[in-house]
């Protein structure tokens, strides 16, 4: 009896605490962050080798979708499926630390550049179980590549951030390849406990903490960005071209995906002054209205801005007369960004298929 009070009591504290504390709308509740201990975020820093393997008998990375034009050079629209190992050392026979799990898809016609889609799931020591989630562009022949941390879970819930990506070791002749990732995150204090010992950035094992003043990781700004993006199915130089069919019989394209290297214009016009490229693909997915899966990285390629990007995640019903979608992170100038877009439709023709948008985007960034 004298367990089961102390127990009894607890339970009475939380149900007052989330019956007073909290408002519920339905099917959702406001919930107070002091109570989940989401106060202090820290920076942490992980070091770690992608292994991506075509070649042998065990594979880790195979073909899901050809490219559709037999004569693009950069493969245009190809899609691999991978489940590649993440070690602590650059050897393959070094220490398994967890998978890398998703695809990678080649998202530019005049660069070898690639749209990664990815989560990392740790299964090494504190991390097993956690992972991180990786959508970003990679210039594979770049000698270091950026990508944003877009989220977690696990001991990463709620984080943010980015990796820098640096090839080890290619063979041109099969294909494979060793990365090493430096992987950056801000996570909450409450889901990285182990700072609490290792908070001097005394390294373990492939992880340590970071003083997030040396990254200059004080203020956030808060951007707005208008620019026009053009989708264009016609003519002999598409920036959108179909990777995966619709299902038969359905009015609204469901399952259609189209991969993209759209240019982002100043004006409205394409002759406009180009400021980057939208690529990556969009998939319709709804059955009962034309709604797209918007995935894409705008890459900018002017000014202050240029080599930075930010990427895009969300849902496009495109006869709305406004969409608005999420920023779920971004590099360079937009590293740790989050914010969302708007998206107006300015042209579009219906026999071929090309439109022009207008994107508002808003972005806090560091």
């Amino acid at each position: 009896m004298a367990r089961v009070f102390p127990l009894l009591a607890s339970q009475i504290i939380i149900f007052f605490l989330f019956s007073f504390s909290n408002q519920s709308y339905g099917y959702a509740t406001t919930l107070d962050k002091n109570f989940f201990r989401l106060k202090e975020e820290k920076l942490s820093h992980f070091r770690l080798y992608w292994h991506d393997i075509y070649s042998g008998s065990n594979p880790t990375a195979v073909a899901v979708v050809a490219a559709p034009q037999k004569n693009s050079s950069t493969l245009f629209g190809a899609i691999s499926m991978i489940d590649d190992p993440l070690t602590e050392g650059p050897e393959l026979s070094s220490k398994l630390v967890g998978k890398a799990q998703g695809f990678y898809a080649s998202a530019a016609r005049d660069e070898n550049g690639l749209m990664m889609v990815m989560n990392f799931a740790f299964m090494e020591g504190k991390y097993n179980g956690s992972t991180i989630s990786v959508l970003g562009r990679n210039k594979v022949f770049s000698p270091m590549r950026e990508m944003p941390v877009i989220g977690g879970s696990g001991l990463f819930r709620f984080a943010r951030g980015y990796v820098e990506a640096r090839t080890h070791k290619f063979d041109a002749t099969t294909g494979d390849a060793t990365v090493e990732y430096n992987i950056y995150l801000n996570i909450f204090f409450i889901f990285s406990f182990f700072f609490i010992i290792f908070i001097s950035g005394e390294a373990h094992g492939f992880a340590k903490a970071l003083d997030e003043k040396l990254f200059g990781l004080n203020e956030e700004k808060f951007t707005h960005l208008r620019l026009f993006w053009h989708d264009i199915l016609s003519g002999t130089s598409p920036t959108a071209v179909q990777v995966v069919p619709p299902v038969a019989n359905s009015s609204t394209a469901f399952g259609l995906m189209n991969m993209i290297d759209d240019p982002l214009t100043e004006g409205p016009e394409l002759s406009s002054k180009m400021l980057g490229r939208a690529q990556g693909f969009y998939a319709a997915a709804s059955q009962q209205e034309v709604g797209l899966l918007m995935a894409m990285n705008f890459a900018f390629i002017k000014g202050k801005y240029n080599g930075s990007t930010f990427t895009v995640l969300g849902r496009n019903t495109v006869f709305s007369k406004v969409r608005e979608m999420p920023v779920i992170g971004g590099t360079g100038v937009f590293r740790f960004a989050r914010g969302y877009v708007q998206a107006k439709t300015y042209k579009f023709d219906q026999n071929s298929g090309d439109a022009t948008v207008e994107y508002n985007c808003y972005v806090l960034h560091y």
